[in-house]
Parts: C-alpha cells; structure tokens; sequence
C-alpha cells in the first residue's frame, strides 16, 4: 500500500476454467468442464505520505468439481455428484511508512463461507444435498524493506480461521416420495500461511519478482460435517492434508511509459499427497503454473490484462475410506483476467 502514491480504487474479474478427464479401473469413463467467475474490488485512501488506509473484496479459497448424475463416479458408495465451497473475504486494512527503508501493515478480514455437498442416493433414484454457511473473522499482518527503488523484500503472515457453519441438509427421493429437511452444521478450519516475496529491477527495462508461500493445510485432516437426519449424522470426511509450499518467478518488461509485458512461472505443491486420502470430491495434485500478462497505464487508469494456464501431474483416487470410486484423473485449468485501476 505505501508503494501506491495515489488514492484509487480498482475492480477485477478472474474466469475460471477447471477441466479434467477422469478414468474408472474397469474403462469407464466421465469429465468435468465448467467456469467459474471470482471478481474483486479493492479501494485506497492516502491519509498522507505516513499512513494509508485501504479496504477489499475478494476470494482467498475456493473449490468445486461436479459430475454428471450418471457418471460412474456419482454411482460411489460415497455418490459424489457436486461440491463447492466459496469463501470471500471483507478486508480493512492500514499501512504506516516508519521511515524511507520499512513499512508495517496489517489487515483484519470478515469472512463469509458457503459450502454444498452434494450426493447419489441409492444409486441416483434420489440424491443428498448438504448446505451451510457461516461468518468468522481472522487477519493478516506484513512488514516491507526497501533497499532502494529498485529492490524490496516483504514478508507477511495469514492467521488461520475456524468456520462455524449451519444450514440444511435435504434428503429427496421423488420415487419414494421423500422430500425432507435436517439441520446440518460444519466447522472447517482454513489454514495459516506465510509469504515472502521480493522485487529486484535487473535493468533499465527489466525487473524479476520472486514469491515462496508456505500453508499450514496439515490441520485440515478432517472436514467435518454433521446432520441430524437419523440414517447418517456423521458425515465427517478424512483428508490427512500436509503443509504445502508455492515457489513463483515472474519477469516484468517496461516496454515504454505505457505498456509492461509480464511472465511468470510457478511450482504449487498439492496438500493432497495419498492416492488413499485423495477424493473425487477434491482430487488434488501438484500444479505448473505458467502466465502471460500485460498493463497499459495512461494518465490516472490503469488496466491490467493475464492469462495463466495450470498443468496439474496425473491423479489417482485409490482405496478410499469413504467409499470413493478408484479413478485417474488427468486435469488442467485457465485462468482469464483483467483488472481495472483509477487514482484519484
């Protein structure tokens, strides 16, 4: 925030696009394609050259896979049909420059989840549909370095945040003419994570950026999940996640007093590291990332334009506690986005 001279406000979408073919050990067959929009707001005021305020919009975590209510996958004991979950954090935040070298900033974030789950029941004639959602609160704390206007080092800390969830859970099975409603509740806990990244300016025209993360997933051993419908109150699910590490590099360009051209490649460990406790519902796996991007800056606008595409490595789903279908999973994902900025 201290980098940023200007008071301004920007807005952003980012599409989605998760798309896998997934393989059953006896041939069959099945795929997931489907885009998904995540749009951000964020806002800047400049008290003066010492203090800055700032507020935000945006989605930290998010997950969804869906299959077809025939696919071989949602004919499972465990009858995976549909998960999501979406969470998006509020965020206000305050920036103090201490002198021309350190910078200290910290957030404090509202977050709202919504999860579903959605499931086969006896073999698709009906089917399960689990919903909660809930409110916390959590924060974020950073602190900068300048070395001079050509290099910075930052490192900042994401506090964890324990959800407490409610919603319904509805059992439906129109042959039966069952169309019944329970409580159901869940209290995931989203990880902590640390973050140290640094700009060098190589050249008149050049400048790397370099970004390690590492999360703190190996408290997200169980999801849990509980209902009060009497054929099944237990719906925790077993995942035995471990910390994971991202490492990223990016080259920017200064092509002229308009236009930077930007690349980027990045290593995004998976928590997920057991064919067992791998699911359908989240089959996870190591990811490439490789992106292109570009920023025209004109005056007081800015718009900012990237393209990334993911190369997930092969999954397997092997032997599941939870009854999930034995798979291979052959994934990739893009991500399309542009970003509008104005300063006042």
């Amino acid at each position: 925030m201290t980098l940023i001279k200007r008071s301004g406000a920007q807005l952003g979408v980012t599409g989605t696009q998760v798309r896998s073919k997934v393989h059953g050990d006896n041939g069959e067959k099945t795929d997931m394609d489907f885009t998904i929009p995540l749009p951000s707001a964020f806002g800047q005021y400049n008290v003066n050259d010492k203090l800055f305020l700032g507020a935000g919009i945006y989605v930290p975590f998010g997950l969804a896979t869906r299959y077809k209510h025939d696919s071989f996958i949602a004919q499972g004991t465990s009858g995976a049909r549909k998960s999501e979950l979406e969470v998006i954090d509020f965020n206000l935040s305050g920036a103090y420059k201490l002198n021309s070298n350190w910078s200290l900033g910290a957030s404090a974030i509202f977050r709202r989840i919504t999860g579903s789950l959605t499931s086969n029941l006896m073999g698709g004639m009906g089917y399960s549909d689990f919903k909660v959602k809930g409110y916390t609160g959590t924060f974020n704390i950073g602190a900068m370095y300048e070395f001079n206007e050509n290099a910075r080092i930052g490192l900042s800390y994401r506090h964890k945040s324990i959800q407490k969830t409610s919603g319904k859970h509805y059992i439906i099975i129109p042959a039966m003419g069952i169309n019944e409603k329970y409580h159901s509740a869940s209290d995931p806990e989203l990880p902590a994570s640390v973050i140290l990244s640094g700009y060098f300016k190589t050249a008149e025209q050049w400048a790397t950026t370099a970004t390690v993360k590492y999360t703190l997933w190996h408290r997200f051993g169980v999801f849990p999940g509980k209902s009060t419908w009497p054929l099944r109150q237990n719906l925790d699910v077993e995942y035995r996640w471990k910390d994971a590490w991202n490492v990223a590099l990016g080259e920017d360009y200064y092509l002229n007093n308009n236009w930077t051209l930007r690349a980027g490649v990045a290593y995004d460990q998976s928590p997920s590291r057991s064919n067992t406790y791998r699911t359908n519902r989240i089959p996870d796996t190591d990811r490439i990332w490789v992106s292109l991007g570009a920023s025209y800056q004109k005056d007081n606008y800015q718009v900012d334009f990237g393209f990334a595409h993911l190369f997930f490595t092969h999954g397997r789903t092997r032997n599941s506690p939870e009854g999930d279908m034995n798979a291979d999973y052959h994934s990739y994902s893009n991500m399309l986005g542009m970003n509008f900025q104005y300063k006042f």
